[in-house]
């Protein structure tokens, strides 16, 4: 076989074997896609007392992110939007019904520093939620809304927290979700939430800072956006409160999805059928090289 044609041969193994490895495709088909009829707030409290280590002796944070994920697993097509709150209101996501840019969101949620700030109330993020539940009403009010409001119900500053009533007519469901436990626990210095700094100290007190759930005010926030209220203790049941949401399906059929012709196949029995050429050739090279060598040994002996 000339040179040209093994160059060749081997180029194209070459060239073969990057094309499998991009897995190259063509065209797009119409993919239904599941759609939900809810759009769901997710209001979570990020202060200090939400690492307290009184959740399966962890941080409640912890309890509070496993929870949030398992809803939204239990919750597909929803539109969900993440709203946090400490000494300030941050809207951390708009709706999205990307399930996997919400459960991001969620993993990364990272709480105040031991100091930032000075103190805060439950209500603080009553007039961001006012404006996101008006805005969504507005924009696709054929969508029912589901507040879920996570937090410990502490109040850590001076003055009287405002009713959540007014949002009552905006809520079509929902839940708060409630951390913490009456005896409390401490909280951890670090910003990793690891004990090895040591805990939040009270000066007043002269000893470790205790944070305790405020369950009386967590039902009250409850009974004023007509939902339920839940305490949380451990990992699971998260699909049966979302059951509750009472959400209903519909297939988009019209939806445009990436959805390729998949040719990675082709490409890989060309460099299936171009290795085999190439083995072959060697095993003949081999073959030849050891009969002409075979004479000149029964010559030497």
């Amino acid at each position: 076989m000339s040179t040209a044609l093994v160059l060749a041969r081997r180029i194209g193994i070459v060239v073969a074997l990057v094309l499998v490895l991009l897995q190259p495709g063509f065209g797009t088909r119409a993919a239904p896609t599941q759609l939900s009829d809810i759009e769901v707030l997710v209001v979570v409290d990020r202060t200090r007392s939400m690492a307290a280590l009184d959740y399966q002796h962890g941080p409640r944070v912890d309890g509070a992110q496993q929870d949030l994920a398992e809803l939204a697993d239990a919750l597909p097509g929803a539109r969900f939007a993440l709203l946090t709150y400490g000494s300030d209101v941050e809207l951390e996501l708009p709706f999205t019904s990307d399930s996997t840019t919400f459960g991001t969101a969620i993993e990364t949620l990272r709480l105040e520093g031991p100091f930032d700030g000075s103190g805060s109330l439950a209500d603080r993020p009553l007039e961001a939620m006012r404006e996101i539940l008006e805005r969504a009403e507005e924009q696709h009010p054929d969508r029912r809304r589901m507040v879920v409001y996570v937090s410990d119900g502490e109040n850590t500053a001076d003055g009287e927290q405002a009713s959540f009533s007014e949002l009552e007519d905006l809520v079509d469901g929902g839940v708060v979700l409630g951390y913490g436990t009456e005896e409390g626990a401490k909280m951890p210095e670090a910003d990793n939430l690891s004990t090895e700094d040591g805990y939040l100290y009270d000066q007043d007190k002269g000893e470790d800072a205790i944070s305790r759930i405020d369950e009386g005010n967590l039902e009250a926030i409850a009974a004023e956006l007509g939902i339920d209220y839940a305490h949380r203790t451990e990992p699971g049941g998260m699909r049966a409160l979302a059951d509750d949401f009472e959400a209903s399906y519909a297939l988009d059929e019209g939806a445009d999805a990436p959805a390729e012709h998949d040719l990675t196949w082709l490409f890989g029995l060309i460099l299936l059928g171009l290795v085999l050429l190439e083995l072959r050739s060697w095993w003949r090279a081999l073959w030849t090289s050891h009969t002409a060598l075979a004479p000149a040994r029964k010559e030497a002996t």
